[in-house]
């Protein structure tokens, strides 16, 4: 996945590249705008997390880079249709124009991404492009696109790594995680430690209360068990 996104970055930026603005200086009292994450760091959703939604109202993060504005400024997004896969059910445009209050050098927009029957057999691509206005041109280009993968279907998630592998849920099964979901309801993405701990502790009393139900056997037949230290030791 990164690697793709990578290669999606590069031809992004050829794309973008034909437009020769100048490079942004950020101490001249002009103001520029900006996502606050990278275009390599792909936001990734999956309707899993929320199996009762029919939509979700995903954030986008901006910033202003340069010298306090003295007034309100206008910005704007737009979808980039060359390199963007979904179609116009899957998600809703945001307004055309967004207001960044006086003094703020930090906000946050929303695309709404909408649960349709096709995302539970595949992946689609919402790549977002700042648009430069009358009151804010677009700043450093490798902070100019946003891309968003999302679907509703199962994957293993990048927090379940060696770690929470080693130290807290033991081996990834697709039907462990989404029983893991469904008792814990928690998307550990960007979580503490001790919020993992939290979670799988929680998941592990539910083990531990129905020991021998087929829902906690694994799918190789062997019952499910997590490695984190707490309560009684499956």
């Amino acid at each position: 996945m990164k690697t793709r996104i990578f290669v999606l970055f590069i031809s992004i930026l050829a794309w973008v590249g034909c437009d020769r603005r100048e490079i942004p200086t950020y101490n001249t009292g002009n103001h520029y705008i900006e996502f606050e994450r990278a275009t390599t760091d792909s936001t990734i959703f999956t309707f899993i997390y929320h199996p009762n939604n029919d939509y979700y109202e995903l954030p986008i993060a901006v910033k202003i880079a340069g010298d306090e504005a003295g007034r309100d400024l206008t910005y704007s997004i737009a979808v980039d249709e060359e390199f963007t896969t979904a179609e116009s059910k899957h998600y809703s445009l945001m307004p055309e124009t967004m207001i960044f209050r006086q003094g703020m050098f930090h906000d946050t927009c929303y695309v709404c991404l909408n649960k349709t029957d096709d995302l539970s057999s595949r992946s689609v691509r919402l790549v977002l492009r700042l648009v430069a206005t009358s009151d804010l041109p677009v700043g450093k280009l490798e902070n100019s696109v946003a891309v968003i993968q999302f679907s509703n279907t199962v994957a293993r998630p990048d927090w379940w790594n060696s770690d929470v592998e080693t130290y807290y849920l033991g081996s990834y099964s697709q039907k462990k995680f989404l029983l893991f979901l469904e008792v814990t309801e928690a998307d550990l993405t960007g979580a503490s430690v001790s919020e993992i701990r939290a979670a799988a502790l929680l998941f592990k009393r539910y083990l531990l209360d129905h020991v021998g139900e087929p829902e906690t056997i694994d799918e190789d037949g062997h019952p499910m068990t997590v490695p984190v230290l707490g309560l009684e030791e499956l």
